[in-house]
């Protein structure tokens, strides 16, 4: 739905011209943007936790360990994860023996311009 929306905005705005689409800053808009901001009122609190701290992750991240800044418990933290997984919110990433997690960039860019 998301790459339907997107290309609908490209041809509509662009004339299909991705680069110029691509020239612009926010990759959120419109339809989507809306979208975005549906499924983020429907999170649990804990989730609405992770959520801008993954955005704030410069690279993926490994979820071992509970970050200190977030105010759950381990348990907390790895099912707000495990839930994001579930609902195609994060993505994870095998690299080599480790598993890393992160977000999407228009989820990413979404949460960085609304959320925090």
């Amino acid at each position: 739905m998301w790459l339907n929306i997107v290309s609908a905005a490209i041809k509509d705005l662009f004339s299909g011209n991705i680069s110029e689409f691509l020239s612009y800053d926010s990759l959120v808009f419109g339809d989507l943007e809306y979208l975005f901001h549906k499924h983020f009122q429907r999170l649990s609190d804990s989730e609405k936790q992770v959520m801008p701290w993954l955005a704030n992750q410069m690279k993926a991240v490994e979820i071992s360990k509970k970050p200190a800044l977030l105010e759950l418990s381990p348990s907390e933290f790895l099912k707000a994860v495990e839930s994001l997984r579930r609902r195609l919110l994060i993505e994870k990433v095998e690299n080599g023996d480790r598993t890393i997690f992160t977000l999407q960039p228009a989820i990413a860019e979404y949460i960085k311009t609304h959320i925090l």
